[in-house]
């Protein structure tokens, strides 16, 4: 692999689980020689990707957060969406998310909370499953088949346990229902008590799909008139798409 890679490959080593790492630990884990290791930190170190602690142990570092705050100022899809999402929060009286998929983790790039609820475990920058919860499924319904036929073999397992399918071809064809209906409402996926309300943002076709979601409680969700939501963030959704398009609409 080249330097690079190696490079990138000891940061993503890093995880809420294991936020600390000794150079050691490094080194075994990515079979680097222990000179080819330590010329590597160093390196990161020295571009402030990582930190050094005391002991010869390593968290990431100061530029990570610099990067984050770029990401979150410069990045127009976030730029276009907060406002609609602030409004979004205001109208329902629930938190709305605006969030990415990936092949092992599902993340959210923005969180607008309703008047400072506490009511997410997860938030920005926090991963959490690809397969559960009403933004993966809406992201996937809206990817190309063959993106479709990876992610259930990857969670095959885990979309049988939530009986959510039991084959293949019932997966692909709760997908395409998924997609003709235009929004994905599930209750208890992802936590027990929540529910939620997805749509996409599918504004290139060499993007992936961003899901805009409403969650609140599962009971609060159950008494809601779905349609009017879905119909909230389907023009918010339609108005960040012409944004991002360099089609703004008054």
């Amino acid at each position: 692999m080249s330097t690079s890679n190696n490079m990138l490959n000891i940061l993503t080593l890093f995880s809420i689980e294991q936020p600390i790492l000794d150079a050691d630990e490094i080194c075994e884990k990515l079979s680097f020689s222990i000179p080819t290791g330590y010329r590597y930190i160093k390196d990161l170190v020295n571009h402030g990707l990582l930190e050094r602690l005391h002991g010869g142990q390593y968290t990431l570092g100061p530029q990570i957060s610099v990067l984050d705050y770029i990401s979150q100022r410069g990045n127009p899809l976030i730029h276009y969406s907060v406002p609609l999402m602030q409004e979004i929060a205001e109208q329902t009286e629930m938190d709305c998310c605006l969030t990415q998929l990936h092949e092992d983790y599902c993340l959210d790039i923005h969180h607008q909370s309703f008047k400072d609820s506490d009511l997410l475990a997860y938030g920005r920058g926090r991963p959490r499953p690809p397969y559960a919860g009403g933004a993966p499924k809406i992201m996937l319904a809206f990817s190309p088949a063959k993106t479709q036929k990876i992610f259930y073999e990857k969670y095959r397992e885990q979309f049988s346990l939530t009986e959510f399918s039991q084959n293949e071809a019932e997966f692909l064809k709760k997908m395409t229902n998924i997609k003709k209906q235009g929004y994905y409402f599930s209750i208890g996926e992802l936590e027990s008590h929540l529910g939620a309300i997805a749509v996409p943002i599918v504004y290139s076709t060499k993007s992936n799909p961003i899901a805009l979601t409403v969650v609140s409680s599962a009971k609060r969700l159950k008494l809601t008139n779905i349609n009017v939501i879905v119909d909230l963030l389907k023009n918010a959704a339609t108005e960040i798409e012409n944004n991002m398009l360099g089609k703004k609409i008054d």
